[in-house]
């Protein structure tokens, strides 16, 4: 009996992987199919934990960093200083170098400091061969001496930090052989500096060459017409100068000996440990600058005077990093960032603040789509949300148009100004100045931001802030500079040539001219003079004369002291801070989180600023959609029906916000809930927005994917149902909100924010 079912059972289950099998067999593509889908999604699924093993940061990692000239850039916002969208999608698929942020460089290094698994650092200046990248990049780090000084700074507290922390503070720092004074002024601030035997240092002291080009203008037909205010004013100089005038030389004597210094005193400071001084009278500074004078250096003689550490090769690195895991300085910025932000404890605003939206004033516009932004006000002052700062770029030649032209500069500052979320601005510049108009555009902008919003605007100096760039900021709140920064130059020069008839001549053309007034002030065919002449040089004044007044008013100088640092002087970083043109040397991170404070501070301020602005504009934007509908006859009889004098011809409006209605931030039983404790660190409590914000590319991409999804699936009755549901007549909406706003006493006035 027993046997007999096991025989059953057997049969059965014969039975059915027999028919599994046939099943199988006749859907045999499917199953395949199925299972190498199945196959390579396991494989896929651990791949990608192995790979995330692989990216963790452990105790005992080594920081690498790959640098070559144009990887470090203050800004990969697309200007037209770099490429575009489309150039940087080209330059990708063709193959380019990878770039970081100078901000982003910095916060890493920041990060990799306080963090105690990171143990060294090792950089290496070398091409790009990655993602089939041609590796023809200079091997320079393609910087000026003011941001060099900010990334040494950082370096410093690295190896500062280390120290602290018992890791031996250990950076390294690796090249071929140096191709320029500037990437081993970098190299300098790391405790080892390895080169080939072959290698050369070319520490060569800093200089300046100038061409003046007054005898081959004229030599062909061609006279240059300049006015500079005042006699330090020098960019024109080589155009109306056959050789530099004294007080250019005078001044630029002083700039280079200012920077100079500081290249040897940096030097010095930071190699001083492994200079030998044998014993004599010297300094570490003697011996560097005894290097200069007898510079460039071959790697052997650089090796026996202490400026670098040792001579050897690439393939050494292994051996430097030893058992020690080896991870991308770029991976681990952005691994980083996202530790800290999950460790970020975060409150709602509704919790803590009291609910201002309920004032009969602001109910009537609540659920209009204008108030979003409106009802983000409260994050401003929510105390577990990071202080938000914005950064806008002035770079390059300041002119009117353009990606980075001054209406581009003074939207992006006006974007950031009514962003709910930022506290503070920071303008970052690295400019030589430009066109008036312009710079004065920008420095309206800035105006209006701090007066109308009440949000600090904070000026970070890169390279050079001069000329214009310095006009742009020289209200802001506070300036900073790093040491070899060059600013000042307050001044003014113009410049328009004259084309003679000697030039006319040797091409072989002539030139009638004729004007229905008496004044040919546009002609570049006849040298200025008489009234025309006294009229462009007025011009010229009265922008030297409104110059110098801003920089007295942003500033608070005297006139005489302004007048001292005038007459087109250029200065470093460290002389401006001595004459007041800056208020303290500092880089980038500083700069953020001096805003970040300073932001902090006027929350409630910069959120009732705000909350008056985006209720106003929401309350004239209903008005205009009244008057659309029909309820009343213009915009004037619309104010003469919500103004407090409805008797007189000119009714006097009444301020929309009532004075009881205020934005404050509360505690949990109603008292006023202390702002005060707050201390400024870029890497715990602040976060950092671009401007001007940039929409996504694969958001576009969707939303015009979606589109014509929609356009080429949707029916056509369907389409007209919702075409006829977004057309709604909407004059019975606007006239209960009009009738709402009537109610309370509402008063709807026009928009007259205007710049300076």
């Amino acid at each position: 009996m027993s046997s007999q079912h096991n025989a059953q059972s057997a049969g059965k289950k014969a039975g059915i992987f027999n028919r599994s099998g046939k099943f199988l067999w006749r859907y045999k593509k499917t199953a395949l199919f199925v299972s190498g889908v199945a196959y390579l999604a396991l494989k896929y699924k651990i791949n990608g934990a192995l790979s995330e093993l692989d990216k963790q940061v452990i105790d005992g990692t080594d920081l690498i960093w790959h640098i070559n000239h144009g990887s470090i850039v203050e800004s990969t916002i697309p200007s037209r200083m770099g490429p575009g969208l489309v150039g940087k999608i080209l330059k990708k698929l063709t193959g380019g170098t990878k770039e970081i942020t100078m901000l982003d460089a910095l916060t890493t290094l920041e990060m990799a400091a306080d963090d105690r698994r990171v143990k060294s650092l090792i950089v290496r200046v070398t091409p790009d061969l990655s993602n089939g990248n041609k590796g023809t990049e200079p091997l320079s780090v393609g910087l000026g001496i003011a941001q060099v000084q900010e990334l040494r700074h950082a370096v410093e507290t690295f190896r500062k930090k280390k120290v602290e922390q018992g890791d031996g503070g250990r950076t390294y720092f690796y090249i071929d052989s140096f191709n320029d004074q500037m990437t081993y002024y970098l190299a300098s601030a790391f405790s080892d500096i390895i080169v080939q035997p072959t290698g050369h240092v070319p520490l060569v002291g800093v200089s300046s060459t100038q061409l003046y080009f007054k005898r081959l203008t004229e030599k062909v037909g061609v006279k240059v017409h300049v006015e500079a205010r005042k006699e330090y004013k020098s960019v024109v100089a080589p155009f109306s100068q056959e050789s530099m005038p004294e007080k250019h030389r005078e001044n630029l004597v002083s700039i280079l000996h200012s920077l100079n210094d500081t290249l040897v005193s940096d030097i010095a400071l930071t190699r001083g440990a492994s200079i030998p001084t044998d014993g004599k009278p010297t300094t570490a500074e003697d011996v560097v600058r005894g290097a200069m004078e007898v510079g460039p250096l071959d790697a052997t003689r650089a090796l026996e005077l202490g400026l670098i550490s040792t001579q050897g090769y690439a393939l050494d690195i292994e051996s430097i990093v030893g058992p020690r895991k080896p991870v991308g300085f770029y991976s681990y910025g952005e691994r980083r960032r996202q530790e800290l932000s999950d460790e970020r404890i975060e409150v709602k605003s509704q919790q803590i603040f009291r609910n201002i939206f309920n004032h009969p004033a602001i109910k009537s516009l609540k659920s209009d789509g204008g108030m979003r932004k409106l009802t983000q006000i409260p994050d401003l002052l929510n105390p577990t949300l990071p202080v938000t700062v914005g950064v806008v770029y002035l770079l390059g030649t300041i002119e009117r148009l353009g990606a980075q032209g001054s209406h581009a500069i003074a939207a992006a500052l006006k974007q950031a100004a009514l962003d709910p979320h930022v506290a503070a601005i920071v303008l970052r510049i690295d400019s030589g100045g430009g066109d008036v108009v312009a710079s004065d555009t920008i420095a309206a902008a800035v105006d209006y931001v701090q007066t109308k919003f009440g949000k600090p605007v904070v000026a970070s100096y890169g390279n050079i802030s001069a000329s214009g760039a310095y006009y742009s900021s020289t209200s802001c709140n506070r300036i900073f500079a790093s040491p070899g920064t060059i600013t000042g130059s307050i001044g003014v020069a113009s410049m328009r040539p004259v084309f003679t008839q000697k030039l006319l001549d040797f091409v072989g053309t002539n030139v009638e001219e004729l004007y229905t007034v008496d004044n040919p002030c546009n002609s570049v065919f006849r040298n200025p003079e008489g009234a025309v002449l006294e009229r462009y040089q007025r011009n010229i004044d009265k922008i030297y004369d409104d110059f110098t007044l801003r920089v007295a008013k942003g500033r608070g100088l005297t006139p005489e002291h302004t007048e001292s640092v005038a007459k087109g002087q250029i200065f470093t970083g460290q002389q401006a801070l001595a004459n007041g043109l800056v208020d303290e040397i500092g880089g980038f991170t500083r700069a953020v989180e001096h805003a970040a404070q300073l932001g902090h501070e006027s929350r409630v301020l910069i959120a009732n600023n705000l909350f008056r602005y985006y209720v106003q504009r929401v309350a004239q934007m209903q008005g205009h959609r009244a008057v659309a509908a029909g309820q009343a006859a213009s915009v004037i009889e619309l104010e003469k029906m919500l103004s407090d004098d409805k008797t007189g011809d000119e009714a006097k409006p009444k301020d929309f916000v009532p004075k009881d209605v205020q934005v404050e931030i509360v505690g949990k039983g109603g008292d006023k809930f202390s702002l005060k404790n707050y201390k400024a660190d870029i890497l715990k409590n602040i976060k950092i927005k671009e401007f001007p914000e940039t929409e996504s590319p694969a958001r576009n991409m969707v939303s015009k994917l979606f589109q014509t999804f929609v356009a080429t699936t949707l029916s056509e009755s369907l389409k007209q149902e919702i075409n006829q549901l977004l057309s709604m007549d909407e004059r019975s909406v606007l006239g209960s909100n009009l009738n709402q706003s009537q109610h309370n006493q509402t008063r709807v006035e026009s928009d007259n924010v205007k710049f300076k």
